[in-house]
């Protein structure tokens, strides 16, 4: 059974469409690694804690709900952890490093410890989709959670509204459309440097309520600074 063609009214509309998908767009090498503060932990829901892993010395995470605190002793993935201290600051020189990869064809997010000597210890591993899901809902950033599409060492969010039909050209868009584009333009160029926005807009439905698609695509990095993080949110917010 052959492929069915498309339609001359079919191809007229994508043509338009095409046309009319307005692009904010800034490349540069995509980053893998960003140092950050102790309190982002507690942001992912992690805990840093000091003790002893395995009878050795060691800097290592618990997930915040499970309440760990000193003198607790437990049992995970076959080790056996005993809590010393739940750190409220890091040892001069200390440095937490978030990096991403790509493994089994997902993005991975691996947290290390590393100490002023230069000596690195993996806190954890997790699937970026995993870790960012759970660490939007924790914020409270609604619109990322519904509009996320997938991560690797960038992560993409698509937001649809309504039925698609007539793009609209640049000089038609309602205001907060074109506030968009230049808010997602300000936010490549100034913060993260790197990712891609697009917008295509079809007006409004019979209620008055507007119909559009809208994709970001950002590295997934950058979204663990909360501010960037928030400042997508409420981009997409704004749209509704």
């Amino acid at each position: 059974m052959g492929r069915r063609k498309m339609s001359a009214e079919e191809l007229k509309r994508q043509h338009q469409r095409a046309l009319n998908t307005f692009v904010r767009e800034r490349w540069d090498e995509i980053p893998e690694e960003t140092e950050v503060k102790l309190r982002s932990l507690k942001a992912w829901g992690f805990d840093l804690l000091s003790g002893l892993r395995g009878g050795e010395e060691a800097i290592f995470v618990a997930r915040s709900e499970d309440a760990r605190a000193a003198g607790d002793v437990y049992e995970e993935a076959g080790e056996t952890f005993e809590v010393k201290e739940v750190l409220r600051s890091l040892p001069k020189g200390a440095k937490l490093l978030i990096r991403v990869g790509l493994e089994d064809r997902r993005g991975v997010i691996r947290a290390y410890y590393r100490a002023a000597h230069g000596e690195e210890t993996l806190l954890f591993s997790l699937p970026a989709a995993e870790l960012l899901l759970a660490y939007f809902k924790k914020q409270g950033f609604g619109k990322l959670l519904e509009a996320f599409h997938s991560s690797g060492l960038t992560t993409e969010f698509i937001q649809k509204r309504g039925e698609q039909g007539k793009a609209y050209s640049f000089e038609n868009l309602p205001h907060k459309m074109r506030r968009a584009l230049r808010e997602a333009g300000d936010l490549l160029r100034k913060r993260t440097k790197v990712g891609r926005f697009t917008l295509v807009y079809f007006g409004k439905n019979k209620d008055g309520d507007d119909r559009y698609i809208v994709t970001w695509l950002l590295p997934t990095i950058h979204l663990f600074d909360v501010d960037i993080a928030e400042r997508v949110d409420k981009l997409l917010a704004a749209l509704d």
